[in-house]
């Protein structure tokens, strides 16, 4: 592309068209005149890279070619749009293009759709030809890593039948515990599953009855044989040990924290009352809290929650809790309610930041006290918490 360094405003060689004013033009001859030398400008001074892009919106979006033709016509390289660049870049500016400009696009519409199609065949046959990886499945690389171990134990049994090692020191648990990777209770359970049948046949060696076996192990006495199934039965027992050890020493799971926000969110409340001139507190503020003041707008009851103590079933949590529309966690003993008999005279003894005026104000109220329940509706002010 022509273009360099220069002093003046002007970043072309080529002056560059007035496409707001060629775009005005409604003359045919005018306007193939026009596309022509601004096809020269595009030509001689914008990169390939700004055309291309072009290129494949005026196709997705202008062309009026049917979608599954679009599809492989996008599968061609950048460099297959380049030579048709210049005049839909042009087109792009202007808003027009000559009839035989457009009828240059049909055509070379089934040269991209050809090499479209090839270019997915090729792509297809390369994929089946490319040798599959195999996947090795968690029990089977488990295995592998245990393979090692399995393979010592089994070297031992053989020394001790062939009398090279002693019976004695013949010790899984004190290799599965050193051994590395680290035997883990999956592991453990593998390396029963893999010692299972050889455990079997030495079963059937002690018992003595099968002709074929006795041929085969006719070099062993009786105590070698009894010997014979109490390694596959220590290597049993090391196994069941180094299970129930993990499942022992196995961290609990920690309960995901919630937010505060996440545990209100279903919480159910009156916002305000103009009339009482009273309005909730933010909900979030009585998660954790250990006093809560409602108040039933529709019933007249004002009611406090206390926060039970430290009880195991509040699973480490302190104050006051949502769940749903209810209140949870609180004292059933101490958390009560009394009716007002004129709550716009009365309310007000309940605003402010004095935790005793609360109290005693409460006490004062003369009607019958009753146990609240948790529930929260939307007739629930949510006065204070302490």
């Amino acid at each position: 592309m022509a273009r360099r360094k220069t002093k003046s405003r002007s970043v072309y060689i080529t002056t560059e068209p007035n496409w707001k004013e060629l775009s005005l033009l409604t003359d045919p001859a005018e306007r193939d005149i026009a596309f022509r030398k601004c096809e020269y400008f595009v030509r001689t001074e914008i990169a390939s890279k700004k055309t291309v892009p072009v290129v494949k919106d005026w196709i997705k979006n202008k062309s009026g070619w049917d979608k599954e033709e679009i599809k492989l016509i996008l599968v061609n390289p950048d460099w297959a749009f380049g030579p048709a660049g210049n005049s839909l870049f042009v087109e792009s500016k202007l808003g027009y293009m000559p009839d035989n400009v457009t009828k240059h696009y049909e055509r070379r519409k089934e040269e991209w759709i050809a090499r479209g199609k090839k270019l997915i065949l090729e792509k297809a046959t390369a994929e089946a030809e490319k040798p599959k990886k195999k996947v090795i499945s968690i029990q089977e690389r488990m295995r592998q890593q245990m393979s090692d171990l399995c393979g010592e134990f089994e070297h031992q049994i053989d020394m001790v039948l062939e009398k090279e090692m002693s019976f004695k020191d013949f010790d899984p648990y004190k290799d599965m515990i050193t051994y590395t990777p680290e035997v883990k209770a999956n592991h453990a359970k593998i390396i029963k599953e893999l010692f299972e049948e050889q455990y079997a046949e030495a079963l059937e060696v002690k018992e003595w009855k099968d002709e074929q076996l006795k041929e085969g192990y006719s070099h062993l006495d009786a105590k070698q044989r009894k010997e014979f199934v109490s390694m596959f039965e220590i290597i049993n027992k090391a196994c069941d040990t180094i299970i129930e050890t993990k499942k022992a020493t196995r961290k609990a799971r920690k309960p995901r924290a919630r937010s505060k926000e996440t545990i209100v969110k279903k919480l159910k409340y009156q916002i305000n009352d103009s009339e009482l001139g009273i309005a909730s507190i933010a909900p979030t503020e009585v998660v954790n809290a250990n006093e809560l003041w409602v108040y039933n707008t529709k019933t007249r009851k004002i009611g406090v929650y206390h926060a039970r103590s430290k009880d195991p079933r509040n699973m480490g949590r302190d104050g006051l809790t949502v769940k749903g529309t209810t209140i949870k966690d609180f004292d059933p003993d101490t958390s009560l309610q009394k009716t007002l008999r004129k709550p716009k005279e009365q309310i007000s003894n309940w605003t402010g930041k004095a935790k005793t005026k609360f109290a005693k104000a409460f006490d004062e109220v003369k009607t019958v006290e009753s146990k609240m329940n948790g529930r929260i509706n939307d007739s629930t002010i949510l006065l204070k918490v302490f």
